[in-house]
């Protein structure tokens, strides 16, 4: 079970938002040393509550583009769905969501990983799939994801 986090672990978390932030500055803005957001921030690591990680604007990258992608699924296969889905290529991230679709995807495409392969490759392998919904991402602010491919 993932450990909740408490309203310190929050403000560091909030100072964290450039990861490069030395720990020395985040403790003088919260009240804390050094040390203890140091430990904090190694414990939210340690248990996978929270990752430190570089983001791109993936049209910044020639060639690449993203979509989201809404999965449809029969209700008894949303779990294991949603665990296909998550390790297929090109999926960002993955979530069970509420409303008429079941999984919504973050799905990066470039040339040599395009939208049709994905279709072909990809989604044939789902189990329980019955529909999919794709929204291509053409503008944003401040829009940016973790490269995967």
């Amino acid at each position: 079970m993932t450990k909740k986090l408490d309203d310190t672990d929050m403000e560091i978390i909030r100072n964290l938002w450039d990861g490069r932030t030395p720990y020395s500055d985040i403790a003088g803005r919260v009240g804390l040393t050094t040390n203890t957001v140091r430990n904090r921030v190694n414990r939210m690591l340690k248990s996978g509550v929270l990752q430190i990680i570089g983001l791109v604007d993936p049209g910044a990258i020639e060639g690449h583009h993203s979509a989201f992608i809404g999965f449809k699924v029969l209700p008894q296969d949303v779990s294991s769905a949603l665990e296909h889905i998550s390790a297929m290529r090109g999926v960002v991230g993955a979530a069970t969501v509420s409303g008429r679709i079941d999984i919504m995807a973050v799905v990066m495409f470039n040339e040599a990983f395009s939208y049709n392969r994905f279709l072909e490759e990809e989604l044939q392998n789902i189990p329980g799939l019955l529909s999919t919904e794709t929204f291509f991402v053409v503008g944003g602010k401040d829009f940016q994801l973790r490269y995967v491919l």
